[in-house]
Formats: structure tokens, sequence, C-alpha cells
């Protein structure tokens, strides 16, 4: 059992028995401290100031229970050594009469096990003189294993966050690589419509003119011209969200085109095209009616390539 008569003399000293009926309350401050002192989950370690252990709680028993504690060095228990530790907390406290905290390895047998942080409180007597240490210890190792993993996991994350960021580097590389070279097939095309459809499509117009495919002539040379447009192009290259029928109803109302109208040339209801409409809007990040979709897709007709 954990021997705290030292503690316990002292404590008498400190407050003296008397006919005031002070005895009594000793006595309670007496069981008080054994109760703390035996049920607290840390070590706590009474020393002289040779080192000498005067006594310990019931955690330090259970830490070291190979042989009994009172009466023997600390560094010989503790630490196994036949000398005080290097650094030791104890020695620094003892040394300035001040409370000193550190960290010291937790040895059972010849092996360490674990760290504790180890706080050392200095105990004066009435006249002021130092005369015992309380050591006060902390297991911590499961503590500093956690701050370890959490080091390893930061790390990785570094690791992780710099390897995603020379990813987004290359792939931004490769997209504007990819965008030049999807303009230049664009450019490519519509050069080869404006050289070969067009010529063909005013020589089918010349001879069709006042029959009844001349409209149809018409028709497709609105298409091709929509396809070969400035805001075509830029709605199919900068913003592909666009569906094929959107870009088509996109090019009639840059043209001023009512939905009626674009209803009657694209055969399709007036309901259909105003839905459509404002699809367009939402992914052109119109809000409000302040704005017309005609003066955004105008702005986007004639913005530079």
């Amino acid at each position: 059992m954990s021997d705290l008569s030292f503690l316990k003399r002292w404590i008498h000293t400190r407050a003296p028995a008397a006919a005031d009926g002070r005895q009594e309350m000793v006595r309670e401050f007496e069981q008080f401290f054994t109760y703390i002192f035996n049920t607290s989950p840390d070590g706590i370690t009474i020393l002289d100031l040779d080192f000498t252990i005067l006594g310990v709680n019931t955690t330090m028993e259970r830490w070291y229970p190979s042989a009994p504690l009172t009466g023997r060095k600390c560094f010989e228990m503790f630490h196994g050594r036949g000398v005080p530790c290097e650094n030791c907390p104890t020695i620094a406290c003892r040394a300035t009469g001040r409370p000193q905290t550190g960290l010291v390895p937790y040895e059972a047998g010849s092996q360490v096990r674990g760290t504790q942080e180890l706080s050392v409180f200095p105990l004066y007597d009435d006249s002021g003189k130092l005369f015992c240490l309380i050591e006060y210890v902390r297991e911590i190792t499961a503590l500093s294993e956690e701050e370890r993993t959490i080091e390893t996991l930061k790390k990785r994350i570094q690791i992780q966050d710099t390897a995603l960021h020379e990813q987004e580097i290359a792939l931004e590389v490769l997209l504007r690589r990819s965008d030049r070279a999807e303009r230049r097939v664009v450019a490519d095309v519509l050069a080869n419509i404006t050289a070969s459809v067009s010529p063909v499509i005013s020589r089918l117009k010349e001879r069709l003119a006042g029959t009844e495919h001349f409209s149809d002539v018409e028709l497709l040379e609105s298409r091709v011209n929509r396809i070969t447009s400035p805001l075509i192009n830029r709605l199919t290259s900068q913003n592909r969200q666009f569906t094929p029928r959107e870009r088509e109803i996109a090019s009639l109302v840059a043209e001023g085109r009512t939905s009626k109208e674009i209803a009657d040339r694209l055969y399709l209801t007036i309901k259909a095209v105003d839905f459509h409409r404002m699809n367009l809007r939402r992914k052109l990040r119109i809000e409000g009616s302040a704005k017309s979709l005609q003066a955004r897709l105008l702005e986007l007709e004639q913005a530079q390539p």
C-alpha cells in the first residue's frame, strides 16, 4: 500500500490539534487528501532532497509493481540507474526552488515502454526552507503516438496536395493545347465550308429560283451561315454545355426573331422555344429581366476571339 505517513505528519505539524475543535477538521482534510492522492489516474511521488522516495500513490505502485518503492532512490526504481538522470526536472526544481516540467522515458526493467510528462513542485516548511519535492507524472505515450500519426498524415496530405497541384498544372497545359488544336480544326472546317459549300449553295439558288425547292435551299443556306457564324463558334468551343437545338435557337434569337417566328422556322411549339430560351438565359447566367437574351448573344458574337 502507498505510504502517506510522512505527509500526514507534515499536515499535523502545519495544523496542530487544539481544544478549539480543529482536530476534526485536520482529520477530514487528511482523509480528503488521501482520497485525492490515491484516486488520481496519474502518478504522484514524494521525495526528500536526496531523491529518496518518501511516499507514492497507488498509480505509481501499479506502474512499478516489482518491489516496494518507499525508501529507495527514484532514479534506481524508475529508471534502473545508479545516478540521477541527466536533464531531470526534479534536479532543476531542487536547485531553483521553482516548479519544473519535462519529458522522461517510461522504463520498465530494461525496456522503454513509452513517454511520461514529469512535473515537479517544491514543498516548504514554516521557515520557508525547502524540505521535499512532489513529482506528478502523466502518461502521454498514446498522446505522443497520436501526434506522430497526425504529423504523418499532415505530411502525406502536403505531398498529395503538391502532386495534385502539379497534376492540375499539367492538365491545364494539356487543355490549352487541346483548345488551340480544336480552334485550328474549327477554323479549317469553316474555311472549307466557305470555300466549297457556299459556292454550291449560290449556284443552286440561281438554278432553283422561282421553283418550289428554292425555300429549301434558303433554309440550307441559313443553317450553313449559322454554323459558320462567330456566335455559334463561341457557343460550341467555349460553352460545351449548350445542346445543338439551343445553339440553333440562339442564332435565331441573335437575328432578332420572335419565339413564334423561331417556332415556325424550326417546326416547334412556342412553348418549346420559350423553354430553350429559358435554358439559354440560365446557362449564360443572365439574371432578372434587365438584360435581354439577344443583347447577351450579340455581345458574344462581337467579342474578340
